[in-house]
């Protein structure tokens, strides 16, 4: 710690095996966590951070923006998030000059210049030279704030970097942070800072292909922000309240029942479900959570670090509630909404109907069957002038809760909306309520295979620890070891006809899973992708959903594709099936299931899902081999796609283009 915060650094890394053993051994001892992100390294980086106390995660997918969101991914709630490059042309020795004045409270982001620091001849190339002064000059021009430097030594408060909800994965991650910190009005100053030749060639200013790459972003990011970007306002904030689920201390009036172990992975389970419906809001909604006891570092690591952390505080319910309330006020926020966590049938719309309500009444309350609440939102106009006293002498855990709540309410004068009133779980006969919210949120992944046993064991063993999910492969006759190999880890396998639609249509006959999700054998999942299942499908309105598409190969050819991929999913509407489908059981038993055609099962499904309610496309992408490219060739294939496009609307039948494919009636 540095005065008492707790300071974390992040080290993108790319083969700098040579490198990162002095940069780690520079960085000053009073740092709490620092975590190297290996981007693909195929030297020895990785073990040599390790040797030299580095947390190594690893991170498959190319560019520096990827490397720093996982980076963020792995931390463990810090008050200030370091980024430092893994070549060792920083100075880590300099780093209180970017930290101390975001403790002392002067700004939230501190960039280190290069440009007005002391440089070594030739550490920064010409072109690098111009391109920083370029950039820096259209973000002064924009928005009237003034950098020298786009360097990538800088430190943020951690909170304010969670704000600003970063996305870039390559060149563009320094200048998109700068100009977000622009449009959110976030304090930020630049130091100089000194600068060294890196160890190693530069895979940006020393390559051409890296110079144009990373000038074409950054420019392209600047003037796409200055027609498009704008503030995303925080107007309110979902804080949820929870404590961390260890055995004995929690859900004990459920041990009888469960045991404390049980309990414990109940309320754990419970915790995650309830923060599951909070995604859909995050654009005009921060997100908190209250927690009992001293242990944000274990509730981060179990819950991820996008939270906004906070303890509970000493005191009964109702204070522990005021607090929260007074605090979240004091902070701006217009609307405050608190959340219990033992309430199964919350979802994604009921949330959003309590932040909706709040457009035009005071108070927002969610009863539950017990006679206490489930929910309660004020507004920042509307809550009363003493909001301890509010919370003040209730019977908390008794029946009477509610309707005092109620009574304080008309005595204040504040117009409250009362959303559906829903049952608690406490006590050991709430269970089955709990049971069949866990079924509705079940999700049954169908994997069709054919002959993969050279790739099949890996994709299913990333599926298997997923929480409330089944695996089924749906073989089409195999004479490899492909079934084997998914009974010897405990897979439940379906036998059907080979075909593609046969066989997505055996599997989803044998799934128990009110979620449907599609899977090609070949095509890896984002760590999030149950998440983005379960928050798009929470809309009744959303039919069907897929994800955008990552190409599992190297080259512009092949980044090419995926961007006219993921122009026609969004602009279209037409997604294919190896961006990986998922839509409610109910949706699919209505739509038929898949046309069990030669081809073009995927783009019938999404038609006709269409007439039943909004497409919806994850901005997470899957990962999809490009074995299919290199077998047939890119043009070859790509011509072929576009042919059939236009040919199936046109009436042309899928036997007669699956014809034109050289593919069968059983092909997978």
């Amino acid at each position: 710690m540095r005065n008492q915060h707790r300071i974390a650094v992040i080290i993108p890394v790319l083969n700098e095996e040579d490198a990162i053993g002095k940069v780690l051994d520079a960085i000053p001892e009073w740092v709490d966590d620092v975590v190297v992100v290996d981007n693909g390294s195929t030297d020895g980086t990785a073990a040599v951070a390790a040797a030299h106390g580095g947390r190594v995660v690893f991170e498959g997918q190319r560019g520096y923006g990827a490397a720093c969101l996982a980076g963020i991914a792995a931390l463990k709630a810090p008050e200030i998030v370091v980024f430092l490059d893994g070549d060792f042309s920083d100075h880590p020795e300099e780093m209180p000059s970017l930290v101390d004045p975001i403790i002392a409270g002067d700004v939230d982001m501190m960039i280190g210049s290069r440009v007005r620091g002391v440089r070594e001849r030739g550490a920064l190339t010409p072109q690098a030279h111009f391109g920083n002064w370029l950039a820096t000059h259209l973000i002064r021009f924009f928005w009237g704030i003034r950098y020298s430097d786009l360097g990538p030594f800088r430190a943020i408060r951690y909170r304010s970097l969670l704000q600003l909800d970063m996305a870039d994965q390559d060149y563009g991650w320094t200048v998109e942070m700068q100009i977000k910190a622009a449009l959110h009005g976030l304090p930020a100053d630049e130091v100089p800072v000194s600068y060294r030749k890196r160890v190693g060639i530069s895979k940006v200013s020393g390559t051409i292909r890296g110079v144009f790459g990373a000038g074409y972003k950054i420019l392209s990011t600047i003037f796409l922000s200055a027609l498009l970007a704008r503030p995303a306002l925080k107007t309110g904030i979902l804080i949820f309240f929870s404590r961390f689920p260890e055995a004995g201390t929690t859900k004990t009036r459920l041990i009888p029942a469960l045991g404390a172990e049980g309990a414990a992975d109940l309320q754990r389970q419970m915790t995650e479900h309830t923060l599951s419906v909070a995604p859909p809001l995050r654009k005009t909604m921060d997100v908190g959570l209250r927690f009992t006891g001293d242990n944000q570092a274990q509730m981060a690591d179990w819950l991820g670090p996008e939270l906004l952390y906070a303890p509970q505080g000493d005191g009964d319910l109702g204070a522990r509630m005021a607090r929260a309330m007074e605090e979240a006020f004091a902070a701006a926020y217009g609307k405050v909404i608190l959340v219990g966590s033992d309430c199964p049938a919350l979802d994604s719309a009921t949330t959003t109907a309590a932040v909706e309500a709040l457009d035009n009444h005071d108070m927002v309350l969610g009863p539950a069957a017990d006679g206490g609440y489930y929910l309660i939102g004020m507004t920042l106009s509307g809550a009363p002038e003493d909001i301890n006293a509010f919370f003040a002498d209730m019977s908390w855990g008794t029946d009477s809760v509610l309707e005092a709540t109620r009574a304080r309410a008309v005595e204040q004068e504040l117009t409250v909306f009362e959303l559906p009133v829903h049952p608690d779980v406490d006590l050991p006969e709430d269970l089955p309520g709990w049971e069949a919210a866990r079924d509705r949120h079940r999700v049954s992944i169908v994997i069709p295979t054919w002959n993969e046993a050279e790739r099949i064991r890996p994709v299913l063993k990333s599926l298997l620890p997923l929480e409330n999910t089944e695996v089924i492969v749906a073989d089409g006759g195999s004479t490899d070891a492909t079934v084997a190999i998914a009974r010897e880890l405990g897979v439940q396998v379906v036998s059907s006809v080979r075909g593609r639609a046969h066989q997505m249509n055996a599997g989803a006959d044998a799934a128990s899973g009110n979620l449907l999700l599609f899977v090609h054998a070949d095509t890896q999942l984002p760590r999030d992708a149950i998440d983005c299942v379960r928050r798009a499908l929470a809309f009744p309105e959303v039919a069907l959903g897929a994800f955008e598409l990552r190409i599992d190969g190297p080259g512009a050819r092949y980044r090419w594709l995926e961007l006219t991929a993921n122009a026609r999913s969004r602009r279209l509407g037409v997604p294919y099936g190896d961006q990986v489908f998922f839509l409610r059981r109910d949706v699919f038993d209505a739509l038929g299931g898949y046309a069990e055609w030669p081809i073009l099962e995927d783009y019938d499904l999404v038609r006709r899902a269409q007439h039943r309610g909004t497409l919806y496309i994850s901005p997470s992408r899957v990962r999809t081999s490009a074995r299919r490219w290199e077998r047939e060739g890119i043009i070859r294939l790509t011509c072929r796609n576009i042919v059939t496009f236009f040919a199936f609307p046109l009436g042309v039948s899928p036997a007669r283009i699956a014809r034109w494919y050289g593919r069968g009636e059983g092909e997978v």
